[in-house]
């Protein structure tokens, strides 16, 4: 039994275990979910000071510091997971039986699966109306602060025009799913996912946080809905190439820095084995001859470029990476932004990259 200075003592220690055991170290920020039950890519859990508390906005649970530390170790009884919590820091309890260290349950061993399995159908219902009026939203009076978020990013109106991007402030207006709580926000871009070339059915749209202050989530996405990637019709499109970027705004980019570029996007590394899982299961013949892999110059955009590389290997399909980007930038869109110069002008460039930084990417074909 703990007594009530003990049980304070052991729920205060919730940072401690945070940063031990799922590697959190700043908490005024939101982090991953760190249940293994949920695939959380944009991280949607937040710990709450006034009474060490985890919250997951993703899957809704919520634990403290003893239930975290049973779900993180298999522990299922209290006695256990306060003993648990205790040694992790250092603290002595004042029972003379506590109960032993629990020992962590062993992890099961998972069944072999085939190389790429059948990707999961993606969407939900048709939103292109709604999409359409999100795109009259950003030239109303009272949204200028839609376009000048646009502008800040190096996205004019014409790319506002071909990508469909739109404007709102009621994020339920473009999809019911959508279960969005951001305080300071000053309203929100919308991205649709096109399911073909012709721009003429969307089944799911993706929004980035407008605001002055810190957000809780820069980029929100409808609840329960299975995340295709952006412009996921090119996989089977029969393309000559294709350019995947890591980032929507990076792919968009990279279409104004390269002529005639076919661009999709991952929306986040944790989306590259949908990737190759589509690839897999689309007709050869309609499979895009070459494919250049556009990551992010960071360790996890590195990992996420070797794994793509190796499945297009292991599928045959020819392929180029891109090189570290020109002065230090991390992405197509940094890149974009410091080539625009003190005007909003792009022309001088002709839509190529060639401009005294080299190419920007290097065609090693397989």
């Amino acid at each position: 039994m703990l007594d009530e200075r003990e049980r304070d003592d052991l729920r205060a220690a919730m940072p401690d275990v945070l940063r031990e055991r799922c590697g959190v170290t700043d908490l005024r920020r939101s982090f991953r979910c760190p249940s293994r039950d949920h695939d959380d890519s944009d991280p949607s859990a937040h710990y709450y000071e006034n009474g060490h508390t985890v919250h997951c906005f993703g899957c809704g649970k919520t634990w403290d510091v003893f239930s975290l530390l049973g779900e993180l170790d298999g522990i299922d009884s209290f006695p256990e997971q306060a003993q648990a919590v205790a040694d992790l820091i250092g603290y002595r309890l004042s029972g003379e039986d506590a109960p032993p260290k629990a020992k962590p349950k062993p992890k099961r061993k998972r069944k072999p699966r085939p190389p790429f399995d059948e990707p999961k159908p993606a969407g939900g219902a048709d939103c292109w109306e709604a999409i359409g009026r999100a795109f009259g939203n950003l030239y109303a009076p009272g949204n200028e602060v839609g376009r000048r978020w646009l502008r800040y990013r190096c996205l004019d109106d014409d790319d506002a025009a071909r990508w469909g991007l739109g404007f709102t402030r009621n994020p339920k207006e473009i999809m019911p799913e959508f279960n969005v709580w951001e305080p300071e926000a000053l309203g929100y871009i919308t991205i649709p996912f096109f399911t073909g070339k012709q721009c003429d059915a969307a089944n799911y749209c993706m929004l980035r946080t407008i605001s002055r202050g810190e957000v809780r989530n820069k980029e929100w996405r409808p609840k329960g809905i299975a995340t295709p990637l952006w412009n996921e019709w090119m996989l089977s499109a029969g393309l000559s190439s294709i350019f995947v970027a890591e980032g929507l705004l990076d792919a968009m980019s990279i279409a104004k820095l390269v002529v005639d570029a076919n661009v999709m996007a991952l929306g986040g590394t944790a989306n590259a084995k949908r990737f190759s899982q589509v690839l897999y299961h689309a007709p050869k013949d309609l499979r895009p001859q070459k494919v250049v892999v556009c990551m992010d110059e960071d360790d996890a955009g590195r990992k996420t470029r070797d794994r793509l590389i190796a499945d297009l290997d292991r599928m045959g399909i020819w392929h180029a990476t891109m090189p570290a980007y020109p002065k230090g930038c991390k992405d197509a869109n940094d890149l974009l932004a410091m080539m625009r110069g003190r005007e909003w002008d792009f022309e001088e460039y002709q839509g190529s990259i060639d401009a005294g930084f080299g190419p920007l990417y290097r065609t090693r074909w397989r």
